[in-house]
Order: structure tokens, then C-alpha cells, then sequence
């Protein structure tokens, strides 16, 4: 469709992009360079003497410990940003000029065709738009392509209409990321067992230990009992990261209450809320009835806060489906623990503030971990009678034969898992689904 003069291009196919890295890869390793250090600067170090501002500063320096390089020049660099601000006015001013010119030479309707300098090519190729080798049959009028928002534009006014548009900036800042990323130095041995620590605490600080996931059990176990006196049939169960053990221990205890066929849903909740505010057990009992899912939320004695729902069977399957994941190996404890606390502290995990829901970070990281070269992870679902979609039965058989090739570290995984994230895994092209092993479009 026009806009402006321009027009959109179809969406490239998925997989014709040569620069997109292989899922999982960290491309692009850097090693780092050795100390430099001028003869001025060992003289001025045994003298003590204090840099005047005469003498040159010098260059190369790094900070120590670092292997990132300082500004080469201080002076230098004022000098040089001082130089770009004009530079950039006179090629903005030449380029307003080309393009009155090529106004007028449109205007006058000449077979003449006008050509840009290549100082307005080399601007222009700097906010990824390039002139068309050959023309296109669906925009027959088009002269210039935008390579970053696959766009069309007709003239040098509509080009300069389309970088200064407010989606192909922030584009153009998302690429700008990408590329900083893409480039990052790969960590050295002495970073891996640092940040392997560093997993090793956040897991036994934050996650949850098996006596955690025992005493949650119990919860579960004692609400069934109360509940179960005075709603004939109901039974009460554990879900989510209580069950799963993805979660942190600052979690909520999710308990799934089921019930019959025959009971009407509404009252069973009622009848449940006023058990439990009427017991000992718990406190500050109160429903959440007008929620996108009615929910009762109570505390034990011990202080752990529970949330009461009704029929959560979706829940409970991936719950149970989860937890197979997160005991076949221990690599996925540590990482995913240190992932939802991760998420916990940027607050990429308040659905109700728009991000993601707690359960997708476990998820995400199960499908990082079966992408994998060698996958660390099977797909559970290969291992699955097709005719019993509804009901998740463990496979205890099939999963005891599985046997991981890979043998990375957590803090490679943990590196390698935001590699993918970021710029492995192309989200408007993939889909997230750990029911099938590869990628699915």
C-alpha cells in the first residue's frame, strides 16, 4: 500500500537473512589484546608527576582488569566530535539541495534522470536506503529501497520523509543494539567460573529447595483435607512453580481445587471461602471473584501466601509437564531459577503490568535448551501416546533413556541463552513451542 509517496515490500521469506546466527551461537569471538603502555606514561608513573595540559595523553590505554579500550585521545576525540557537527550540517544542506534539484528536473518532465552525489548515496546508505538496480513491477515509480524497514520511496523527499519517521528510528536504534550484541567479546574461563558461582548462589538463595517444595506439598495436602469434609468429592492440588520447581521462594502457593460434574462451580468457591476464613489455619482470607479467573488468596501460619482456583486442569498439565523437564537435568535448575529470578528484578514478569506471565521464562528456556546443537533437553512429547492429548501421563520409561550430549556449563548456558534470545531466534519469523523439536514457522 502508497504512504507517503513510498510503499511497503512484502515481508522477506523466512531463512533467506545470511547474517542470522545459528540457534544458540555466540558469534563473532574477540580475544583480547595486551597491555599497551607508552614510555611517557612508564616515566610520568616513577616521577609521580602530574599531566600538564600540554603534554599528549596517552593512547590506547585500557582500564585495568579490562579488556575494553579507552578513547584513544581526548583531545583528539573533543577535536573530532567538534568536526562531525558541521559535517553532518553541510551533507544535511547538500542533500536538501540534491533534492529541490531533483524537484525541478521532475517538475520540468525532461527524459534527463537525476543522479545524487555520492556524498548523498553515502548519506543515504547510512540510514540503510539504497537506490534500486532495477525497478520494481509493483512500484513501478519507486527509485529507493529501505533495506531496514523494506520500504519504497519514490524521490530524495520521501527518503528523507522515511528515516526521520518514527519507525524506521527506532528500528534503526533496534539495529544499532543488535549489532553491539552481535560483536560482544566472548567471556574467558576466569568470567565462566565466576558467573558459575554466581548461578550456584542465586539457586540456593532463591530457588526452591526440596524441603521448600515438601511443606508446599503439605499446604496442598492439609486444604484438601479441610475442603474435603464439606465439598463431597472436591479434591485439592498443587500447580505451577510449586509444582514444577521453576519457582522462587518468594512465590505464591497455587492450589488447584477440582470438583464434580454435578456440583455447581460458583458455590463450591463459596463454600471453600468461608471454610477456610472460618479456620485457625489460615488468615487473611478474601476472594477475588471478579478476577479474569475468581481466585481465593489466604495465608498459612507459616507465612506463605496460597491463591485458591477452580479447575485449573490446563495449569496442572503443563505444571506436570515442566516438572519432567526440570529433573532431567540439574544444569536446568540452576539456569532456570537464575532466569525467573532475573526476570523477577527487571519486572518482565508482572502479567498484570503487560509483560509475561511467571511460567513463560520456564518455557523459554526449555525450548533454548532442546534448539540446542546438541540439545540438552528432549521433546517430551515424542514420547507421548498422540491418542491421549488431554490428560499429561509422564513417559518414566522413555525419559529414564535419555542421555544429553552436551556438556556445557550453566554459565555458558546462561550466556548462550540470552545470545538466542536477543539476536538468535527471529520472533516475527518463530514460533516458541517445545511440543515439537526445530523450528517452527
Amino acid at each position: 500500500a502508497a504512504r507517503g509517496g513510498g510503499a511497503a515490500a512484502a515481508p522477506p521469506q523466512a531463512g533467506n537473512r545470511a547474517d542470522v546466527p545459528a540457534p544458540g551461537s555466540y558469534p563473532h569471538s574477540r580475544q583480547s589484546k595486551p597491555r599497551q603502555e607508552s614510555e611517557e606514561e612508564e616515566v610520568e608513573k616513577r616521577n609521580k608527576k602530574p599531566r600538564t595540559r600540554t603534554e599528549p595523553r596517552t593512547k590506547n590505554r585500557k582500564k585495568s582488569g579490562s579488556s575494553i579500550v579507552t578513547v584513544e585521545d581526548d583531545e583528539a576525540e573533543g577535536t573530532q566530535e567538534k568536526a562531525a557537527a558541521p559535517k553532518h550540517k553541510e551533507i544535511e544542506i547538500q542533500f536538501a539541495q540534491e533534492a529541490a534539484q531533483e524537484a525541478a528536473v521532475a517538475t520540468a518532465e525532461t527524459l534527463e534522470e537525476f543522479k545524487p552525489s555520492e556524498a548523498v548515496l553515502g548519506f543515504l546508505a547510512g540510514k540503510y536506503l539504497y537506490p534500486l538496480a532495477h525497478k520494481s513491477s509493483k512500484f513501478p515509480r519507486a527509485r529507493w529501497f529501505c533495506r531496514l524497514c523494506e520500504y519504497h520511496c519514490d524521490n530524495l523527499a520521501k527518503c528523507r520523509e522515511h528515516y526521520l519517521d518514527t519507525r524506521h528510528s527506532r528500528l534503526s536504534r533496534t539495529k544499532e543494539v543488535e549489532t553491539t550484541l552481535y560483536h560482544l567479546p566472548r567471556p574467558n574461563k576466569h568470567h565462566l567460573d565466576c558467573l558459575n558461582s554466581l548461578l550456584a548462589t542465586v539457586e540456593k538463595e532463591q530457588g526452591l529447595s526440596t524441603s521448600d517444595l515438601n511443606i508446599r506439598q503439605a499446604v496442598a495436602q492439609s486444604v484438601h483435607s479441610l475442603l474435603q469434609e464439606h465439598i463431597q468429592g472436591c479434591t485439592v492440588r498443587l500447580y505451577g512453580s510449586s509444582l514444577s520447581g521453576f519457582g522462587l521462594k518468594s512465590a505464591n502457593v497455587n492450589l488447584d481445587l477440582q470438583i464434580t460434574a454435578d456440583q455447581k462451580p460458583h458455590l463450591a468457591l463459596l463454600k471453600a471461602l468461608e471454610v477456610l476464613h472460618d479456620s485457625p489455619e489460615y488468615l487473611e482470607v478474601a476472594d477475588e471473584f471478579t478476577a479474569k479467573i475468581p481466585t481465593i488468596k489466604f495465608m498459612t501460619t507459616t507465612g506463605l501466601a496460597c491463591e485458591l482456583s477452580l479447575n485449573n486442569h490446563q495449569a496442572y498439565q503443563t505444571s506436570s509437564l515442566l516438572k519432567d523437564y526440570w529433573s532431567l537435568d540439574p544444569r536446568v535448575r540452576t539456569v532456570g531459577v537464575a532466569f525467573r529470578y532475573w526476570a523477577s528484578v527487571v519486572r518482565m514478569d508482572r502479567q498484570a503490568e503487560g509483560t509475561l506471565p511467571p511460567h513463560t521464562f520456564a518455557i523459554l528456556l526449555v525450548y533454548f535448551l532442546q534448539q540446542q546443537t546438541k540439545p540438552v533437553l528432549p521433546c517430551i512429547h515424542e514420547y507421548l501416546d498422540p491418542s491421549n492429548e488431554d490428560v499429561y501421563i509422564s513417559p518414566v520409561e522413555g525419559l529414564a533413556g535419555w542421555r544429553t550430549q552436551n556438556k556445557m556449563s550453566p554459565a555458558e548456558l546462561w550466556i548462550e541463552l540470552f545470545a538466542f534470545l536477543s539476536i538468535g531466534f527471529k520472533s516475527v519469523e518463530l514460533v516458541v513451542s517445545i511440543k515439537k523439536s526445530g523450528m517452527l514457522t
